[in-house]
């Protein structure tokens, strides 16, 4: 039993001759092939995601009556035409008259609107568009094209919100296609050395450099740092260049957006057309930072419409009218959008531009490195458990950007991968994941021999000390002894046959704890979270406790988050026999008449009181909370 106990039984091996369990997934167990339940998930993933975008556009492009600001007509009068060209009509993309149409009021309305002006004259009272009287049954058909006899000519602004959904809707399509490509060549290891990097994008495609040169800011960048304008080896215009590109940056910057949008998207996506898997990466990052800078331009402009009421986009409300044997009329008013639907729009925006910028950040670690490749599509929750992260260079000193006892990662809301692409060995290094137990250097398991011999001393249970000691028995040993339920067999070799001993330490190590120290504890109050930046296994901080320890009275409850809120403890509740005592001090202290009463209390504790006893005992992963159960020091009294 001891030898077991200590070497652990080989409980974790399978005997000979028996089959090993099967430890395949949920999906590969119902009869999926292999890598087929990853294919399906990405495939999902990327058409949830493409049917957001699919939203977006169907939100932008389907203005209804409930867009518009009523109260605020861009024309008096009630405008009657024998044909209001719509928005947003499937019937006109087919009919050559409404393309005419459609470049007739955009040349030049007043003729347009002369042209198709109805003889009819609506009746007094629904002349004006702030008293119009419209059949409610006239109101669900599409939004018309803002007509205005005064205006100069029409102006395109009134596109601008159509023009964004339909960017968005082909953004969204053309993300779909790559993030598909991308994460089904990730999936197999075939086609994922294909994908490059951006030294195989310098390698292969060497070409590519003209695109950036094209852009102007490694042009900028020369006039900005006083390098000038080289010729035949020699620099001029040193210093007027630094002032011309500070001064021209603006125009610059003018420049490289839309040579970005213009000519180098599209180039690279006609090489993605190409080379799909090997460009995957770099489309994805590109067609995103497009993506960001229209999400971008999209708040902005709503910003503007906030601002000032005249640069809204305007739509037209139209219902057609009784007009006896003479042709059709269809009559209108125009209205601008609405506070509502400019905030609304203007947060679409935002989120587009935040969502785009976080695709192509996630882009940078396959960019950097082929191998540190992620999924685009497929997300995965982090434990709490890998912060704060650590590690070091091979040689033990702290990595690139990180200083001596520094963590790498130690914000729990952002990446515990941080910086591993970004090493001088991340060409040639790989990640392994696997749990580790937290190691309790003060609980029960960490006890030496000498410890366990002290701990039955104080418990009156000198005669087993010597055994003890003869067989070398530490926590660890003492821990897997008690886990027999109440056997005796593996004492009997310490000369332990009494059940009641038995009982005694069960009841007692579960209790066991140590004595907080003042040096544990920083000025504010706080324990102390120093961390070794090159420690061989990381500890887990855990949340800060309180300084003073509960009293007795109060010993059912914990401290959860800042608030410090009480709940009840669920491991005490029957497990053990507390009781209150008013006499206690408030840091927890007691005299050694009340120890000794605790422990003839608990020398005849049942059997299944203490089936919990194990994870007090540091034989589990015990969870943080403001009372614990490490060890007292040599030679001292237990306590509560």
């Amino acid at each position: 039993r001891l030898k077991a106990a200590r070497g652990g039984g080989g409980g974790g091996t399978c005997p000979e001759g028996c089959a090993p369990p099967t430890a395949t997934m949920w999906a590969r167990r119902c009869g999926a092939a292999p890598g087929w339940p990853s294919r399906v998930k990405v495939l999902m993933q990327s058409f949830v995601s493409a049917s957001v975008g699919f939203a977006v556009f169907q939100y932008m492009s389907g203005a209804d009556l409930g867009y518009l600001d009523l109260t605020l007509p861009r024309a008096d009068e009630v405008l009657c035409v024998t044909q209001w060209p719509l928005r947003h009509s499937l019937a006109s993309w087919g009919d050559g008259q409404m393309w005419k149409d459609w470049l007739a009021y955009r040349e030049n309305m007043t003729v347009f609107v002369n042209e198709h002006r109805c003889a009819v004259t609506p009746n007094v009272e629904d002349r004006s568009c702030s008293t119009v009287h419209a059949p409610l049954n006239e109101m669900s058909r599409n939004l018309g094209i803002p007509l205005i006899p005064a205006a100069s000519g029409y102006s395109w602004g009134n596109d601008a919100i159509e023009t964004y959904g339909y960017l968005f809707l082909w953004m969204t399509l053309c993300m779909w296609i790559m993030v598909t490509v991308h994460d089904l060549a990730l999936l197999t290891v075939r086609n994922r050395n294909h994908i490059l990097d951006l030294q195989s994008i310098r390698k292969f495609f060497p070409c590519w450099r003209k695109l950036w040169i094209l852009i102007g800011f490694r042009c900028w960048k020369r006039l900005a740092r006083g390098r000038g304008v080289l010729h035949r080896k020699k620099n001029y215009f040193q210093r007027p260049g630094r002032i011309l590109a500070w001064i021209g940056a603006p125009l610059f910057l003018v420049w490289g957006i839309a040579v970005f949008h213009l000519i180098v998207v599209p180039v690279v996506t006609l090489f993605f057309l190409c080379y799909p898997i090997r460009l995957s990466r770099v489309v994805i990052f590109l067609n995103s930072l497009a993506a960001g800078v229209f999400g971008v331009a999209l708040t902005i402009h709503c910003i503007v419409f906030l601002a000032d009421v005249d640069s809204r986009q305007q739509y037209a409300v139209t219902w057609d009218i009784s007009n006896g044997p003479l042709t059709p009329c269809t009559c209108g008013c125009v209205y601008p959008l609405n506070v509502g639907r400019v905030v609304t729009l203007m947060l679409i925006g935002v989120v587009v531009a935040y969502k785009a910028f976080i695709l192509a950040f996630r882009c940078l670690k396959g960019l950097r490195r082929s191998n540190w490749a992620n999924l685009m599509s497929v997300l995965f929750p982090v434990p709490l458990n890998v912060y704060e992260v650590f590690w070091t260079q091979p040689d033990g000193q702290p990595i690139q950007h990180r200083k001596e006892g520094e963590p790498v990662q130690g914000e729990l809301a952002f990446d515990p991968f941080a910086l591993m692409d970004e090493q001088m060995e991340s060409g040639r290094t790989t990640l392994t994941l696997v749990p580790t137990p937290i190691a309790d250097e003060t609980g029960p398991i960490s006890w030496k021999t000498d410890q366990v011999a002290a701990f039955l001393k104080d418990l009156g249970l000198e005669q087993y000390c010597e055994a003890v000691r003869k067989y070398n028995v530490d926590g660890a040993t003492i821990v897997d002894l008690l886990s027999g339920s109440g056997s005796t067999d593996g004492f009997a070799q310490l000369g332990l046959t009494s059940q009641l001993h038995i009982s005694k330490i069960r009841a007692h190590l579960a209790r066991t704890r140590s004595a907080r120290t003042r040096s544990a504890f920083t000025a504010s109050g706080v324990e102390s979270r120093s961390t070794p930046a090159a420690s061989t296994s990381r500890k887990m901080a855990g949340p800060a406790t309180i300084t003073k320890d509960l009293p007795r009275k109060y010993a059912h409850v914990e401290y959860i988050g800042c608030c410090g809120f009480p709940c009840r403890r669920g491991e005490h509740s029957g497990k053990l026999r507390i009781t209150d005592s008013d006499s206690e001090a408030e840091d927890g202290a007691r005299q050694p008449a009340d120890d000794a009463k605790d422990a003839d209390a608990n020398d005849n504790v049942p059997a299944e009181y203490s089936d919990t006893w194990s994870e007090r005992a540091g034989h589990l992963p015990k969870t943080s909370s403001a009372v614990s159960f490490p060890v007292l020091p040599e030679g001292s009294k237990t306590k509560l």
